[in-house]
């Protein structure tokens, strides 16, 4: 057979979904006889399109979030009635030559617009299109009869799918794709010394996603107060939010911005405060990190509280002035502690993204069988 084109499609709105496919990426590269492309093609075409609907989504979280919970909630089970209206005809020839011109065996999308779109030129392109949930919830805006394939994190999303008309045997249950540096345990003192913290007082570690979105300076203010504990506060992207953190900060806050090295933070800390981000939440069940969540975005970022509760494995902080305390009756608590990593253990699914390349590529070896 010849070599096998992937090409994996993401949207820079948040830096899960390029997360996502770029752990894919890495997964499909480690077998023979694939070539991989990871692009974002509306980005590189419509750039001041692509830079104005991020700009427009970051100001609505931050001047109206709950506008925006409102909006996803409005839609969220409303079938084949979305984005199509929203864009014209240029951007469905756009893609559909786009795809045609790279000569795929297969299409992965790690975001509902693309997946949208290409549902709609479907028919011009008679190659399987696969779509990847990043979230623990199911929106209407992923539901296409067209889509050859869905990869979710958890068996309740199937429930979710089959209601909304979505057959079985679309559905792979594999998990998020992370990188697989998650997957490998680490020695929790080892990191802590690699990182520069010392051994002997808990580590708390704050991060609100790649954008560093949600109130951190305030959060970093009252757990600063406590000076048994060190704190590693995680910025992302977000340059003006590490400059305002570095201002406040006392001696036992360390603050970075962008790291490569997520997952040796996590395997160093004794808990995360965060938000409720799909990839940052699998990423802290599959180090078994204890969860604080804070300010999660209103809609996705609520649903996955909701799955996180339910499963008992994160706390949630409404009234920020008491974190502290909340951190402290946690770390207090071995008991509690030892509870939530059995169960993000029992829920946990590993090697998601190698899990996602095997369906990808069975089922193009498949048609190819049938030609």
């Amino acid at each position: 057979m010849d070599k096998i084109k992937i090409l994996i499609l993401y949207e820079d709105i948040g830096t899960g979904h390029k997360r996502t496919a770029m752990a894919l990426k890495k997964a499909f590269e480690k077998r023979d006889n694939i070539e991989v492309f990871v692009e974002n093609p509306l980005g590189e075409k419509f750039p001041s399109l692509s830079y104005l609907t991020t700009r427009i989504y970051l100001k609505t979280l931050k001047l109206t979030p709950e506008l925006w919970g409102y909006l996803y909630e409005m839609e969220r089970d409303k079938i084949e009635r979305r984005i199509n209206k929203l864009v014209g005809i240029s951007v469905y020839t756009f893609i559909k030559d786009y795809v045609l011109s790279l000569k795929p065996n297969a299409v992965i999308c790690t975001h509902p617009f693309s997946c949208s779109i290409l549902s709609h030129v479907k028919r011009d392109l008679n190659i399987p299109i696969f779509a990847i949930l990043t979230d623990y919830d199911v929106h209407a805006y992923w539901i296409h009869h067209q889509i050859d394939g869905y990869f979710i994190g958890s068996q309740e999303m199937r429930s979710q799918m089959n209601l909304m008309g979505v057959s079985d045997d679309k559905i792979n249950v594999t998990g998020i794709p992370i990188d697989e540096e998650f997957y490998i345990k680490k020695d929790k003192n080892e990191m802590r010394e690699k990182l520069g913290f010392q051994l002997d007082r808990p580590l708390v570690m704050v991060m609100g996603g790649g954008l560093g979105l949600g109130n951190i300076k305030k959060a970093v203010n009252v757990i600063q107060r406590h000076k048994d504990l060190q704190i590693a506060v995680i910025c992302g992207l977000n340059k003006n939010l590490k400059a305002k953190i570095e201002e406040i900060s006392d001696d036992n806050v360390f603050v970075y911005g962008h790291v490569d090295n997520v997952h040796e933070f996590m395997e160093a800390a004794d808990v995360l405060v965060t938000k409720s981000g799909g990839l940052t939440v699998t990423e802290a069940i599959i180090k078994k990190l204890p969860m604080i969540i804070f300010d999660p975005i209103p809609g996705q970022e609520e649903r996955n509280l909701e799955f996180l509760l339910k499963k008992r494995i994160a706390l949630r902080i409404k009234d920020i002035e008491k974190l502290d305390k909340k951190i402290l009756d946690l770390l207090s608590d071995k008991k509690k502690i030892d509870e939530i990593k059995e169960r993000m253990e029992e829920i946990g699914i590993y090697n998601s993204a190698d899990k996602v390349c095997g369906v990808v590529i069975n089922n193009i070896k498949n048609d190819a069988l049938k030609v």
